[in-house]
């Protein structure tokens, strides 16, 4: 069976890829930013099954994967960042601190109807860095399309990690362990 990945992300394609997966994307285009929840893991759940649905409705005898990645800090989502400023405030913010990185998991397969979701956590500790450190980070647009401002497999991004607790996919935008592991329950005997 195919498997499809509902995200137009090259990290999560990637990801899949490393775990030997053959990775079609076909992209859900669901308004994430309509969708609001009190609870960022009821959050991330409900917008990585979105996304499932919408591309299993396009998807038939496929597996589809479908994930949503969340920084939160301090009772906030830190999304992508706009502009060099917010890149700058944003990190400014998060280091010398930890941050969560929330990912809601959704797999489905379109034969059988069968879905599986799960949710990974991942702590990121962040050092406090020099202000040349920061602002060469910054100029080198590196933040641009990642949420929290930074790409944590970024070798420029390295000397700003002090810690790491869970899965370091997960900060990429897919916990591949976990993503394979669901990948192989729901394929089952296919």
């Amino acid at each position: 069976m195919k498997v499809i990945l509902a995200s137009k992300s090259p990290r999560r394609k990637e990801i899949l890829e490393k775990k030997g997966y053959d990775v079609h994307v076909d992209v859900s285009n669901v308004d994430e930013e309509s969708v609001k929840r009190d609870d960022v893991r009821k959050l991330v759940m409900d917008l990585a099954r979105m996304k499932a649905e919408k591309v299993a409705e396009r998807n038939k005898d496929s597996i589809v994967v479908a994930a949503d990645t969340l920084v939160f800090f301090e009772g906030e989502e830190i999304g992508q960042q706009k502009s060099d400023q917010e890149a700058e405030m944003t990190l400014r913010r998060l280091l010398g601190k930890t941050h969560e990185v929330y990912s809601g998991l959704c797999v489905m397969n379109t034969k059988t109807g069968e879905i599986l979701q799960d949710l990974e956590l991942s702590k990121v500790t962040l050092k406090k860095v020099s202000e040349d450190v920061l602002m060469s980070y910054i100029k080198s647009g590196q933040y641009k399309g990642k949420a929290g401002a930074y790409n944590i497999a970024d070798p420029e991004f390295e000397s700003f990690v002090e810690r790491i607790e869970g899965s370091h996919s997960n900060i990429m935008g897919l916990p591949q362990n976990k993503i394979a592991k669901m990948i192989e329950i729901i394929k089952g005997g296919q």
